[in-house]
């Protein structure tokens, strides 16, 4: 009985060796197969793509090379010879011309896909499409100008697409903390950085001034930070805030920073993620279903210098196109005229109107060109008493003022008054579709 067992034993020992012995070798012919199979593949030459048109002229010529291999008796060997080189250059000559890899994208910031990132990049991909369809059909408005102006500052260009997540490229756009422009500037930081605002101009509207206190403003959170990804979180939130936070945590990295619930608001740690997805789709974006966009032409104009106190409608009028267009160009006016209590003012033009508006404007009499003087209501005036001594209206001062009744009238107040006739600034002779 154990010997049947130990023959049992010995024979079953010898399937084993006999199937790991063809295991081997089969393991060892697939190696070989790929071994080859990977040699050819590196030896073959990747076929250049032409377009229909080359394609065309390919197979013409080679028609034209099977013809002259039926002529070739007829020809000297020498022509056949120099007509098949021409052939051959020009194919070379194609294959060059013929780019075999798309333009690489690249970025001039720390760009970090993580699970943060994605998750905006398909908020703007469903929820928020509608959204950014308009921030991209705005974008190349400005786009090209606010590159320029941070390029000129030695800044990232990239940083450019900040714009996108605080005001879609809306020189307009006003948050609920009352931020105001393309690059949301709180009045404070907006005067800090050199800008104007009044109640005749706000410059946090005027998308080139904006940009460039911008500029400035993002390159000196730089020099506190050193990190493109802290200087722009703390051109949300304030330098102050983010310092306390690396502060507190002994870190300068934005990731571990914006793990900091109770330090930080939501608003604040979601800012560079949506950046950075942002950012991707508006470089790419076909590669993330953003077809079709039909982006707005970029802003196109001249800088003219004239008289402080003229009336919008005056200009359009000497530029021969609609004080609408003026307005659009010049978002930081908040009224229908140029700044009263300057001298001169530079206002933007369409450029292919520039010269045809000073011919125009220069022939028009001072006097018709809606002047205006600010007053400022002393004791015991009313509107009426005002109106009659500057010969107008109290609908026109109500309306150039803003003002919805003569209620909102008090001492210490500045107004604009016309100081032409009466007619001039009349309620009638204003479009009531015209905002101020």
């Amino acid at each position: 009985m154990n010997l049947k067992v130990q023959k049992l034993e010995i024979k079953n020992q010898k399937i084993g060796i006999n199937f790991f012995i063809v295991l081997f070798s089969l393991l060892i012919s697939l190696f070989l197969s790929f071994y080859v199979s990977s040699v050819f593949a590196i030896d073959t030459i990747t076929p250049t793509i032409f377009s229909p048109d080359e394609a065309a002229l390919i197979a013409a010529m080679e028609q034209q090379r099977t013809a002259s291999q039926e002529v070739r008796e007829n020809k000297g060997q020498d022509q056949v010879s120099e007509e098949e080189g021409q052939y051959l250059q020009r194919l070379d000559e194609m294959a060059a011309e013929t780019p075999n890899e798309e333009e690489a994208i690249t970025y001039d910031v720390p760009v970090v896909v993580n699970d943060k990132v994605e998750l905006f990049i398909k908020y703007f991909q469903t929820r928020g499409r509608k959204y950014f369809e308009k921030w991209l059909t705005r974008s190349e408005r400005y786009l090209p100008m606010v590159r320029d102006i941070f390029r000129q500052n030695g800044l990232p260009e990239d940083l450019a697409y900040l714009a996108l997540i605080e005001s879609g490229f809306n020189p307009n756009a006003r948050s609920r903390a009352r931020a105001v422009g393309m690059w949301q500037f709180m009045k404070w930081t907006g005067r800090k950085y050199g800008l104007t605002i009044e109640m005749w101009v706000d410059e946090r509207r005027d998308p080139e001034k904006a940009t460039w206190a911008a500029a400035r403003y993002l390159k000196d959170l730089y020099g506190l930070f050193n990190s493109w990804h802290l200087s722009a979180a703390s051109y949300n939130a304030g330098e102050g805030r983010i310092m306390r936070v690396i502060k507190r945590y002994k870190t300068d990295d934005f990731w571990i920073v914006a793990k900091q619930k109770k330090a930080l608001k939501r608003e604040t740690r979601d800012y560079i993620p949506k950046y950075i997805a942002a950012m991707l789709i508006a470089k790419e974006p076909e590669r993330y279903g953003f077809t079709d966009i039909e982006y707005e032409p970029m802003l196109d104009y001249a800088k003219i210098t004239i008289p402080g106190a003229t009336d919008l409608r005056v200009i359009a009028k000497a530029c021969e196109c609609s004080a609408e267009e003026i307005k659009e160009l010049n978002p930081e006016l908040l009224r229908w005229f140029t700044p009263p209590n300057e001298p001169e003012y530079e206002i933007k033009l369409p450029t292919e109107k520039a010269e045809k508006f000073k011919v125009n404007f220069a022939a028009i009499p001072p006097q018709e060109r809606l002047n205006f003087l600010v007053h400022k209501i002393k004791r015991g005036e009313t509107l009426s008493i005002i109106a009659k001594r500057y010969s107008a209206s109290i609908e026109s001062i109500l309306y150039l003022n803003k003002l919805k009744s003569v209620k909102y009238v008090k001492v210490g107040t500045e107004l604009v008054v016309p100081v032409r006739a009466k007619k001039v600034a009349t309620p009638e002779a204003i479009s009531v579709n015209q905002k101020g």
